[in-house]
């Protein structure tokens, strides 16, 4: 997978200028040096394991407080009702209050972690910022091909059967 694009941006940036009236304008800029320094070390250390990764950072220009600020709504981000209370508002008069069955609110603790992309740069959890858009120089026959390598759809014409035909 030569040609990996990965794209960091926070999932719920998207939800939040979704269901917000927030205007922002958002800036690309690919390679490590690019990504504040506190990024570094962890992107550094997937660049070793996987040196074709491409790294392309996002600033949205949102201010991270304004944004958590906007999140610590109550019932707007829940935990199962089994997290412990680090997970859990503990506000008295909303600790423990169901939202949905078995769901209370969180704590700005876990809204902020959660909000956090660096505790997310490993291996396993990276690809939640994988750029998905089209791109013209990696999605092509070749680089599908790549992909397919050593599977039973290499090189070869896949049909469909359609249920409704004969």
């Amino acid at each position: 997978m030569k040609y990996i694009k990965i794209t960091f941006s926070i999932i719920c940036f998207f939800i939040i200028i979704l269901f917000s009236n927030i205007s922002y304008s958002a800036d690309k800029r690919e390679g490590i040096e690019n990504f504040p320094d506190t990024y570094r070390p962890y992107l550094l250390e997937l660049q070793k394991k996987h040196p074709n990764w491409k790294f392309t950072a996002l600033y949205t220009n949102l201010d991270w407080e304004y944004v958590i600020d906007n999140e610590n709504q109550f019932g707007k981000n829940l935990v199962p009702k089994s997290y412990s209370d680090r997970w859990k508002n503990t506000t008295p008069d909303k600790y423990n209050v169901e939202v949905d069955a078995g769901w209370v609110d969180s704590s700005r603790m876990a809204i902020e972690y959660s909000m956090d992309p660096r505790n997310f740069l490993n291996e396993v959890r990276i690809f939640q910022f994988e750029g998905l858009s089209y791109d013209e120089k990696t999605n092509n026959i070749e680089g599908i091909e790549k992909i397919l390598y050593g599977t039973e759809f290499y090189n070869r014409i896949v049909e469909y059967l359609d249920s409704k035909r004969q």
